[in-house]
């Protein structure tokens, strides 16, 4: 089962300063007063055992503001792979970077670095079985106010599922109950016998599918800024990847039973 992997302490720095060199894109997660955020960036420039200096987001109409003592989760591809690690910001200021000024976010030095391959990533149904998914209002830290119906609770079943969102097929919601960016908590079961997963997630979109049922699409936010939430992360990791599997001995099972002399 492909899972979370912690890069040795050397290897990290390497890797790290290769990215840096190679002026790498990168997505910066924050927990802010709307619920967790995601950011488009750049990593720009560092040095090792110091601190690590990242182009502040440019692509939104507002330019988010970071205040030292933040935590980040940072997250970068390294060929097949997705590289993340937790961070803290040190300050957000216009700074002189490589002959340039321009607005920095200064955050520390990872102390430890993860990889993943890309390829949980990739979306993947669940194959033969169905998947209840509950989802509400709010995200996780709303699930006590959902179990007690202070928040409205939807329910329906797994379309496909990825280390970075899922589609749920549901009869209880419409294009409008939803906002796009509007936080959502998930619960399910992934697994006969399997523990419960919950999910923070922003809804991205309604969708009508090709058999005429309808769809929502939820990305999964928060998961590289903490330890318990890279758990979920490899958690995720290991359930997609026995999807994928499970889905392949499927097909050449499918296959087998078409030759001829079968």
């Amino acid at each position: 089962m492909e899972k979370l992997i912690n890069v040795q302490d050397d290897r990290k720095d390497e890797i790290l300063l290769t990215a840096i060199d190679k002026k790498a894109l990168c997505v910066i997660t924050r927990n802010g007063p709307d619920g967790w955020q995601t950011f488009k960036s750049r990593l720009v420039a560092g040095s090792a055992y110091d601190r690590i200096v990242l182009q502040s987001p440019a692509d939104v109409d507002d330019l988010p503001t970071f205040f030292a003592g933040q935590r980040l989760g940072i997250s970068f591809r390294r060929g097949h792979k997705k590289c993340m690690f937790a961070s803290i910001a040190l300050s957000h200021a216009v700074q002189q970077v490589a002959g340039q000024r321009i607005l920095a976010l200064e955050a520390q030095w990872p102390q430890t670095l993860q990889e993943l391959q890309r390829r949980v990533y990739y979306r993947v149904e669940p194959p033969g079985r169905t998947v209840r998914v509950r989802f509400w209002r709010g995200g996780v830290s709303a699930r006590a106010d959902a179990a007690q119906t202070e928040v409205q609770t939807y329910t329906g079943s797994l379309l496909d599922l990825s280390a970075g969102g899922m589609r749920i097929l549901s009869t209880e919601v419409t294009g409008d109950t939803f906002t796009e960016g509007e936080a959502v908590g998930c619960s399910f079961i992934p697994k006969p016998r399997a523990e419960t997963l919950v999910v923070d997630g922003v809804y991205r979109h309604f969708q009508v599918e090709s058999d005429g049922r309808v769809s929502v699409g939820v990305q999964f936010v928060g998961l590289e800024a903490t330890d318990r939430g890279r758990q979920i992360l490899s958690d995720l990791a290991a359930v997609v990847t026995d999807y994928q599997r499970e889905q392949a001995r499927r097909q050449r099972r499918q296959l087998a039973s078409r030759l001829p002399g079968r």
